[in-house]
């Protein structure tokens, strides 16, 4: 019986130990590797706090302590020699403006789904039609963009609407 409960205890260990050393054929990148190992001990500080020679030899020393194989430390260096390089300045191109139709946003995001708006629509949220004559527009636009700060259950869900069509939407939406 005590033979038994060793050997059941002896799998039990051998197959846990096992599912921890179980390897994705992808090898891990060098962000998720520094995720992985090095925030085990050290918190989370800029790359810039060494320099790329520095990291060079900093490196093989954490090699050991963290059981790293050469090819994960070169993709962790990798990693900080991109994440340490400026980003190169891009030219911005303005973008065409094109006027927004309020009705086809609110079309876009099924805003009327679940709210009216001049008697069409949905009743699970509250009408729009004097919301902003009732709470204003600022709290329109906070809704919008953060549909729980003031209520936690809110069942809207956050669209990715964009400014300028929040104001138009504001503007059709506001007393005339």
């Amino acid at each position: 019986m005590k033979n038994q409960s060793i050997i059941n205890i002896f799998v039990l260990f051998a197959s846990l130990f096992a599912s921890l050393h179980v390897h994705s054929s992808e090898p891990l990148s060098g962000a998720e590797l520094i995720n992985n190992n090095c925030a085990r001990c050290h918190n989370s500080r800029p790359i810039q706090e060494f320099s790329m020679s520095e990291w060079k030899v900093i490196m093989p020393h954490m090699r050991e302590k963290a059981h790293l194989t050469g090819t994960e430390v070169q993709a962790i260096l990798n990693f900080m020699e991109i994440a340490a390089t400026p980003a190169k300045a891009v030219k911005v191109i303005e973008p065409v403006t094109i006027a927004v139709d309020p009705r086809e946003v609110l079309t876009r995001y099924g805003c009327q789904g679940c709210h009216q708006v001049q008697g069409a629509g949905g009743t699970l949220g509250p009408s729009l039609d004097n919301v902003i004559s009732d709470r204003g527009k600022a709290f329109f636009l906070r809704k919008v963009k953060e549909p729980q700060f003031n209520n936690a259950s809110s069942a809207m869900p956050q669209m990715p609407i964009t400014d300028e069509e929040l104001e138009v939407l504001a503007e059709f939406l506001s007393p005339k």
